[in-house]
């Protein structure tokens, strides 16, 4: 069963600090455990909207410059 990890309707401080509380969470549990599979797609999940949220933004500031016919 794949599970989809929806976080898109998660603040961008939300993200920060689940991101966070799951880096956390992976430090406490022992290595090989298999706890580690749900954390790490939630963490990619997050790091994945983090990434187009940052492109999404970059997209937009571009899209604001000043046309080059309309600069002095």
């Amino acid at each position: 069963m794949i599970r989809y990890h929806d976080v898109s309707q998660l603040t961008t401080a939300a993200l920060g600090r689940a991101k966070r509380e799951l880096q956390a969470n992976l430090n406490l549990i022992t290595p090989h455990s298999p706890a580690h599979v749900p954390i790490q797609a939630q963490m990619q999940a997050i790091e994945r909207e983090l990434a187009e949220r940052a492109q999404s933004q970059e997209v937009s500031a571009d899209d604001l410059t000043v046309p080059r016919r309309l600069r002095p």
